[in-house]
């Protein structure tokens, strides 16, 4: 989605509010605050606080298609788990956030709105397994569904660490180990 500046502004904050306070702590008090505007004014933005915590679960989608679009096979999931990465390297409240869909649960509108985006992006991570499985990348002895889990699980950890521990270790360096550890298990040699 193309996004002002402002809009940006009120995403990131929106992010960062909800990282360190939940999703209780996504008031149009604080996030007004937080962006140095009045709360009329965040409504001049977006119509309502439904439609920022909506952008702000769009961002979890944004350059997907644009992946799916120039890569294939192997080569795109390790491209769509590298942007998931360079997006908490951008934005490290993410961290605390990307894999928490409990966050949303509350509303089913948010909670639908997730779950439509996660089965979305683990239908392209599964097609592009099976497509590497077939083109001989990677082992066709293990089920596509468990080579997903495995995959989406380890870099979930890798994320939540990296948030828990306050972004304390080297995200880029220990997601490059976690790649080239999937190459030794799951590729073809």
């Amino acid at each position: 989605m193309d996004w002002s500046k402002r809009q940006k502004e009120i995403i990131e904050a929106a992010i960062s509010l909800i990282a360190q306070n939940g999703i209780e702590g996504l008031t149009t008090k604080a996030l007004a605050a937080a962006v140095g505007i009045s709360e009329p004014a965040l409504y001049r933005h977006f119509s309502n606080k439904s439609e920022i915590v909506q952008a702000v679960i769009g961002c979890f989608d944004d350059d997907v298609e644009n992946l799916k679009n120039t890569q294939r096979g192997w080569q795109f999931i390790k491209a769509f788990f590298a942007h998931r990465i360079e997006q908490v390297k951008t934005e490290p409240a993410l961290a605390n956030m990307i894999y928490s869909e409990e966050l949303f649960i509350h509303n089913s509108d948010h909670a639908d709105l997730m779950k439509e985006m996660m089965h979305k992006h683990r239908n392209m991570i599964m097609e592009n397994i099976v497509i590497a499985s077939k083109n001989g990348v990677i082992r066709n002895d293990i089920a596509p569904e468990m080579i997903f889990r495995m995959l989406a699980g380890s870099l979930r950890l890798l994320i939540k660490q990296y948030g828990m521990s306050g972004n304390a270790f080297d995200l880029c360096s220990e997601s490059t180990i976690l790649f080239d550890t999937w190459d030794l298990l799951f590729k073809v040699k």
